[in-house]
């Protein structure tokens, strides 16, 4: 399929999480793990007898899909029934309770992922529903009243954030019958200014002002938990060296990373950018491919030490522009109006910003924004992981180096830059350049300590240092509480996954393709299946693989991955399809597979008897 295709189809949609889980954990973690996988066990046997299949989890949620309504429905029906005989059983320590919500829609198919508002209504017909309830859309309702013996209750024309939908709740007991206000809404102004006080004393929260349905169970944290999607579409230079963009890449990556300081919203990567640019993309192609909510586009023109900055904020729902503004500044000044730009974004919405001293980092580190693209060029040429680009990185390092010695963030792309000449062969003493990489990423530790410096030490740990899994998840555990961000997302996965913490790795894994959803060079998509197959979830690694798994530049490690689970599954005629791309591009051999993702050998070990099952692969 290319770049500007969208694959569509028409769902059902399930979604089930389990209600005050986060206070379940916080009394008893342990029994609620235990009380969780209980009712894991009793969904997915209905989810086999229904054909339905999950496509997304997130901890406490499930989200998945069904060939039918009527499917939907009953499996629903039998989940809370069989929920309700665990809870009413007195030996249940943790009673779990779940809503559900069930729609049917269009969506999108992206990466063996479900997307769009067929999606978003069911998660909202979800958070509508009551304890041990299910709320269904007037679509579904349409189809499975006829053919069902459930009773429903019509609930009218509702509105949750900006999804507007008729809702049904399925009454599995008489007193589950309530009323609900239709088409009232109201605004969270007061809730939210009540709330940021609260949130003032205990460190900061953004909140989003957004009109909100009013019922029984809407709950502050539902409000709060939509984080709008951000792209920040590359650049354009105007005037002089206008063929040099340069300038355009490092004030897209320094406005990307200035507002992926605020969790109050999600912004995509910027080789998600560079992607939407190369394909030229349009805003509705843009929405229905990554289900983005605003776009951020601009243009520089710089003349001498003067410079126009012009950019907009750009709603791609209501296909509208939100706001813009065009700035003459001196040019060494332009951190500042970056600054200023993004400070205006977020206040657009509605997100609280302290944008103050100390907060963005730049100009902290490069004293003019000729140096910072220099970085930045460094940074693109490391990412392209081959010899080429290592020894174009190298020079420019160099001479970055004379400029602005003792840099901080200059030694934390060195540090990656290293351990990449390591992997390449290139080092012409590896065990000196280990060194270099421990002292410096101890050094970048105790003088900064952000999210890079926590990752890029666990790293280190684990390949070229101790090889002490509990120092190295308690390393990358401290840089994912940091924050969350693409760069240390991918190794967090890669990391958790090879200390055997499958779960932290899958839930790094999916939040990294969400913020980088183009994946360049599939390194967060092989760290998502090679967890899926320790794991033996082989039906959930050829599902996240399916859509793509014929893309020209695939690499050998996911097609064996790939290949394996269909062998598992059984599978054998479209394993060895795949197994002959693999022995006609040799790119998998069994050294790869022991020392990429499966060190611990065991895994190894099955994945290459699975794989032999069908013909020889070189050592």
């Amino acid at each position: 399929m290319s770049p500007n295709e969208i694959d569509r189809k028409i769902a059902v949609i399930f979604v089930a999480d389990v209600v005050g889980y986060s206070k379940h954990m916080e009394k008893d973690e342990n029994a609620t793990f235990k009380a969780y996988g209980e009712c894991e066990t009793i969904l997915n046997k209905l989810l086999e007898k229904y054909k339905g299949s999950i496509f997304n989890t997130a901890g406490d949620s499930v989200l998945a899909e069904f060939p039918s309504a009527v499917n939907a429905v009953e499996c629903a029906v039998d989940f809370q029934n069989e929920l309700k005989k665990r809870n009413d059983n007195e030996k249940t320590e943790v009673k779990l309770e779940f809503r559900i919500g069930i729609n049917m829609g269009d969506v999108v198919m992206k990466d063996g992922n479900l997307l769009g508002d067929g999606v978003n209504i069911a998660a909202r017909l979800e958070a509508l529903a009551q304890p041990n309830g299910i709320s269904i859309s007037k679509s579904v309702y349409d189809l499975v009243v006829p053919k069902t013996k459930v009773s429903f209750n019509d609930l009218g024309v509702q509105k949750v954030k900006q999804n507007t939908f008729h809702a049904y709740d399925i009454l599995l007991d008489p007193s589950q019958k309530r009323k609900i206000k239709s088409q009232s809404s109201f605004n969270i102004t007061m809730i939210t200014s009540i709330a940021a006080a609260i949130v003032i004393l205990l460190g900061g929260i953004f909140y989003f002002n957004y009109n909100i349905q009013v019922t029984e169970n809407v709950i502050v944290e539902d409000m709060k938990a939509y984080k709008p999607i951000i792209l920040v579409k590359e650049f354009k230079i105007l005037g002089e060296n206008n063929s040099d963009n340069s300038f355009g890449i490092g004030l897209t990556e320094s406005m990307i990373a200035t507002l992926t300081q605020f969790n109050g919203i999600k912004v995509l990567s910027r080789s998600t950018s560079t992607h939407v640019s190369q394909n030229k993309l349009s805003d509705r192609e843009i929405r229905d491919l990554y289900n983005i909510d605003y776009t951020i586009e601009g243009s520089l023109q710089k003349i001498g030490d003067k410079a126009r900055i012009t950019a907009s904020l750009n709603d791609l729902k209501k296909e509208n522009i939100v706001w813009s503004e065009k700035t003459n500044f001196d040019f060494v000044n332009i951190f500042d109006i970056q600054d200023d730009f993004s400070n205006k974004i977020l206040s657009e919405l509605q997100v609280n910003t302290f944008l103050g001293e100390g907060k963005t980092s730049l100009s902290k580190y490069f004293p003019s924004f000729e140096l910072y693209t220099k970085y930045l060029n460094v940074h693109t040429l490391w990412t392209e992981f081959n010899p080429e680009s290592n020894t174009k990185a190298w020079k420019i390092l160099e001479d970055l180096e004379k400029e602005i010695p003792n840099n901080t963030q200059v030694n934390y792309v060195k540090v990656n830059l290293i351990m990449q000449t390591i992997w390449l062969g290139l080092s012409n003493d590896p065990k000196v350049d280990e060194q270099k990489m421990i002292t410096l990423s101890n050094e970048n530790l105790k003088n900064r300590g952000n999210f890079d410096d926590y990752a890029t030490k666990a790293i280190v740990e684990l390949w070229h240092g101790s090889k002490d899994c509990k120092l190295v998840v308690d390393l990358m555990d401290k840089s994912l509480d940091l924050g969350k961000h693409r760069w240390n997302l991918y190794p967090a996965s890669a990391v958790y996954s090879h200390c055997g913490e499958y779960d932290k790795a899958l839930s790094s894994a999916r939040l990294g393709l969400e913020l980088l959803p183009n994946d360049p060079r599939w390194a967060i998509t092989s760290s998502l299946v090679s967890t899926l197959f320790k794991m033996s979830k082989f039906k959930e690694v050829v599902e996240a693989l399916e859509k793509n798994i014929n893309a020209p530049d695939v690499g050998g490690l996911i097609l064996g991955v790939y290949t394996a689970s269909q062998i598992e599954l059984g599978n054998m005629d479209k394993a060895k399809k795949i197994f002959s791309r693999i022995q006609k591009n040799g790119r998998l051999k069994k050294s790869i597979i022991k020392t990429r993702m499966f060190p611990k050998g065991d895994t190894a070990d099955r994945l290459i008897d699975s794989l032999e099952k069908i013909g020889p692969i070189p050592d």
